[in-house]
Parts: C-alpha cells; sequence; structure tokens
C-alpha cells in the first residue's frame, strides 16, 4: 500500500511531545442484521470476538462492525456512557480520536435508549485539554450530537490499585468519574509509537493518568506492561472501537507515516482489539520492530491478555469480516 508522509495534515503545529522520553531507551441492543455477501468469517461470537468492516459508507461500517460484536449489549435505558478519548494534541485525525466517530457514536447510543453520553480525557500537561477539543473538531462533534465534555484535569481524582496491577506497586490514580458512569467505551487509532511500539486502546488510558503517574510510567523498565495494567483501574469498559479507517504505520503517535486501510474494528474484548490492531499494521507493513516480533508475543498484547482475558489466543480468537480485502494477510499475522 502506498505510504506518504502525513506533514500537512496537521491545523495546528506538531509538538513534540517526549524528547525526554528518547533517552530512556449475550443479546445486542442492535438489531440483529444477517451477515451480508462478503462477510468471509461470520463464525460464532465470543468474548474473543473481533469485527472488522470495510465499507465506503463510513456510518455503515462503524455501526456494522459495532453490531457484528453484540457491541452495545451492555446498554440499558437511561445508562450513562463516557467515551475515552485519544486526545495527545490538537492535530486531526488520525493523530487523535475522529469528530466523525464522536459524533456517530454519540447519536448511536442515544438512539439504543442512553442517558447522558460524556466525551472526555485529559492531554498532556503542556497541553490544553479543551483547545485539544475544539482544535481537532472533536468539541463541536460531542456537543452537537448531544454530549457532554469533560476534561479529566478539571474533575476528581481517586487512588486506585488493582490486585493484577502487579507492575504498579504503589497503583496510580484515576479520575473518580470513572466510577460514577455506568459505562466507558474507548475510542483509539490505529498508530504506531515511537516508545511503545504501537498505541491503541490499551494505552489509551494513559491519557487519563495525572502527569506525575505518566512520568512513572514512562521511566519504569516495565513500560509496556505497566501500559496493559493501566486499563484495569476503571472496571467498566465495555467495547474498543478502534478506528483504522486512517492510521500511522510508522512515527507516531502524533504525526507519521500516513496510512489508509478503511476499516472499522470493534471488541468488547480490549486486548483483542489492539491484537487485531496490530496484526492489521504488520499486515501492510510497519516498523522494524514491529515487523520482527510476534503479535502476541508483544509485552503489551501479552500483559494485556493475561489481566484481561487469559484464555485468549490464537485458537480462541474469532474474526467477523466484511469487506475487508486483506483479511488473510491478517489472519497470518494472528495465526488464525
Amino acid at each position: 500500500m502506498h505510504m506518504k508522509k502525513n506533514k500537512k495534515t496537521a491545523a495546528a503545529e506538531t509538538i513534540d511531545r517526549r524528547e525526554f522520553l528518547k533517552l530512556l531507551g449475550y443479546s445486542s441492543l442492535l438489531l440483529s442484521v444477517p451477515l451480508l455477501p462478503g462477510c468471509e468469517d461470520a463464525g460464532v461470537k465470543t468474548p474473543g470476538s473481533v469485527a472488522l468492516v470495510k465499507n465506503s459508507d463510513d456510518a455503515y461500517a462503524l455501526k456494522r462492525a459495532i453490531n457484528l460484536v453484540d457491541g452495545l449489549s451492555f446498554l440499558k435505558p437511561g445508562d450513562s456512557v463516557l467515551l475515552k478519548l485519544a486526545l495527545n494534541s490538537s492535530s486531526p485525525f488520525p493523530a487523535t480520536t475522529s469528530p466523525f466517530v464522536v459524533s456517530v457514536l454519540t447519536s448511536l447510543l442515544k438512539e439504543r435508549g442512553a442517558g447522558e453520553v460524556l466525551v472526555g480525557d485529559k492531554s498532556p500537561s503542556w497541553q490544553d485539554t479543551l483547545n485539544c477539543m475544539k482544535g481537532t473538531g472533536i468539541y463541536d462533534a460531542a456537543v452537537s450530537a448531544g454530549a457532554r465534555i469533560v476534561t479529566f484535569e478539571d474533575e476528581d481524582m481517586i487512588a486506585v490499585q488493582p490486585e493484577k496491577a502487579t507492575h504498579w506497586p504503589n497503583g496510580f490514580s484515576m479520575p473518580k468519574i470513572f466510577n460514577e458512569v455506568d459505562h466507558i467505551i474507548v475510542l483509539p487509532i490505529l498508530r504506531t509509537h515511537e516508545m511503545a511500539g504501537f498505541t491503541m486502546g490499551l494505552k489509551i488510558f494513559v491519557g487519563a493518568l495525572p502527569q506525575d503517574d505518566r512520568n512513572a510510567m514512562h521511566g519504569s523498565l516495565q513500560f509496556l506492561e505497566r501500559i496493559a495494567e493501566i486499563s484495569l483501574g476503571p472496571g467498566n469498559v465495555r467495547l474498543s472501537l478502534l478506528d483504522a479507517r486512517r492510521g500511522f504505520n510508522a512515527g507516531g503517535p502524533d504525526s507519521g507515516d500516513l496510512i489508509e486501510p478503511g476499516i472499522m474494528i470493534a471488541s468488547t474484548n480490549i486486548a483483542a482489539a489492539d491484537a487485531v490492531g496490530l496484526a492489521l499494521l504488520k499486515a501492510i507493513g510497519t516498523t522494524p520492530a514491529l515487523t520482527a516480533i510476534d503479535v502476541w508475543d508483544h509485552p503489551t498484547i501479552r500483559r494485556g491478555i493475561q489481566v484481561h482475558s487469559p484464555g485468549l489466543s490464537a485458537a480462541t480468537l474469532t474474526l467477523l469480516s466484511e469487506g475487508v480485502e486483506n483479511i488473510a494477510a491478517i489472519k497470518e499475522q494472528l495465526h488464525v
């Protein structure tokens, strides 16, 4: 696939965010829709099910991917839902979550009976979160769809120490609002990361940490394992909606080599979604480091599976694909 350097898509100059780091080495509430022609692998929906949908209608692809994994089966009338963004900067999608996804998903949740829908994140300390939301278009998209904006630096923080977060011996802090909403949906993008290798659903909760905890994580020898354990903080993450319509397969997270797979990925299993996202990057072509490591052996994927879904493996992963031309190459990377 053709790759080009994404240098002019940003609405503002990209900020070098981590120079110092370079010194560190179930029935669904959605209507049941029969599989259409071109759905290559239906399978049986399991907790390890991941849907990949490609369609010229992006809204269809988003809704279809969620439907294939019964992704809104958790939702009851009046439930509150927090959409956790990937908002490291004011650079537009695919450096940050797409306003389109925020708008369509908020409307879908409202249609399915959700009560309050919140859209939130905390950008790095050298950024202003609200300005980043406005600069990316997320603010207007969320408000127009009827969501409430939350910036985590303005929210109360609570200390947590999940039992399985063994690489965080002193625990970490997260926004109290995570415990006050009924459900959380994460909205990652398909991106490589200069230090972590890749950044998707598991790493999205770095944006919930106060800066001291972020610094401690980045300075740890168990950096990649710590990433996977942050998502243990909230106990109500229901869905990962990984926007792989566009992404970076080198560089990242704020800018990099632009790719356009055109795919929406959904799973109720945050580790499974990341494994499939990483397989997609490898199938397209990515950094030497990611190319050299097996998907299941990446420390963040491996630890994410250990703490979230110990039974997940190539043997138990179910792929539900529709319209994805390179699904065979993705399966090859996953050994399924």
